[in-house]
């Protein structure tokens, strides 16, 4: 019979308990990894979200906005900084999935053109108040569930009135 050296004996248990340790870890990480994913943007039929338009041009001498979307009436609306609008209210049912807008806004900074499409995992990344907000600020129009800026486009200058140089 032969006899193993102590160390050896002791550095292979430990070896043995290391992999043992791993491998519970990788078996309980296998429950988030296998996780159903769609359950996250489960939204209940009759959730209500609405789309709404916030002017944040605070302390600026010229801080007004306006703004016109192609949904309902073709009216312009005029905000002052910390006016709220609702521009879209969305019923979620199985009749209407998804719904394309689009809005063009103006401030004494420039325009932007902003397209907003609103389907169920729209309003997943607006809970739990189903409130998704478009901030008009000095840089732009931030929509804060995707943190994406629309930067301000500046005016086109008419050549109406100019001579041509010669």
């Amino acid at each position: 019979m032969t006899m193993m050296n102590p160390k050896t004996i002791v550095t292979n248990i430990l070896f043995l308990l290391i992999l043992l340790q791993i491998s519970n870890v990788v078996f309980s990480l296998e429950a988030y990894v296998r996780k159903d994913y769609k359950s996250e943007y489960v939204v209940r039929p009759g959730t209500v979200t609405h789309i709404v338009v916030t002017n944040d041009l605070h302390g600026l001498k010229k801080g007004n906005a306006g703004f016109v979307c192609a949904h309902g009436p073709k009216v312009w609306r005029k905000s002052k900084p910390g006016d709220r609008y609702v521009v879209l209210r969305f019923e979620d049912n199985s009749k209407i999935r998804y719904k394309n807008i689009h809005c063009h806004l103006r401030s004494n900074r420039g325009f932007v053109n902003v397209p907003i499409s609103i389907h169920p995992d729209t309003s997943a990344m607006c809970y739990p108040s189903y409130v998704c907000h478009y901030s008009i600020r000095k840089e732009g129009v931030y929509y804060k569930p995707e943190r994406k800026l629309y930067p301000w486009r500046p005016f086109q200058r008419s050549a109406k009135g100019r001579r041509p140089k010669v």
